[in-house]
């Protein structure tokens, strides 16, 4: 198990206050750090919080629902990305490099540095600013990955008309993001 208090957890929301029902059960975490950015304008802003972060683990979960952080914590592996996913998103995404981290994810910071390979490439285009997740699981690959079918409760905002998931074609973008990383992966080879 990864101690909490070498994890820097990130949150990301575009309201003024995170959510007080998500915040009661991470503040029972003695996490290292607690980093929670309000008021943000894109999904890849968690970015921004995970390359601030001070230790060498991060912890995120989307602003949407009720994540099973201690079973996370319990599961993680010090060299990969662990991540909660629902059956249905497991069964899904059980072809491709790309998983899910906003039911809860942990992962070494160093992670992030594949992003560095799309932004060198692609810089930060709308693809990025929006497919962000998608792109660095992708970019990893499914042998630094554990996806875990734990309990994940959503919250009603789960379901508002303006989150990700509920926009027109949200799922289009799978393809084209599998094809850019694709041609990274090859390129760097």
């Amino acid at each position: 198990m990864i101690r909490p208090n070498a994890i820097s957890a990130c949150f990301n929301t575009k309201d003024p206050i995170y959510p007080p029902e998500i915040m009661g059960g991470v503040l029972q975490i003695p996490f290292g750090e607690i980093l929670i950015r309000t008021h943000s304008d894109s999904p890849h802003r968690k970015q921004e919080l995970f390359r601030v972060a001070k230790h060498q683990w991060i912890y995120y979960q989307d602003d949407d629902c009720i994540a099973p952080i201690k079973q996370l914590l319990e599961r993680a592996e010090p060299d990969k990305l662990t991540c909660a996913m629902k059956p249905g998103h497991l069964t899904a995404y059980a072809r491709t490099p790309i998983a899910l981290i906003g039911w809860g994810g942990i992962f070494p910071k160093r992670f992030i540095e594949v992003l560095d390979l799309y932004r060198t490439r692609y810089g930060e285009d709308f693809l990025y600013k929006r497919e962000t997740e998608r792109i660095m699981t992708y970019l990893l690959g499914v042998e630094k990955q554990v996806r875990l079918d734990l309990p994940i409760v959503d919250l009603p905002s789960a379901w508002a008309a303006d989150r990700l998931w509920r926009q027109p074609g949200h799922n289009d973008y799978i393809p084209q993001v599998e094809q850019r990383c694709q041609e990274i992966l090859t390129s760097v080879r």
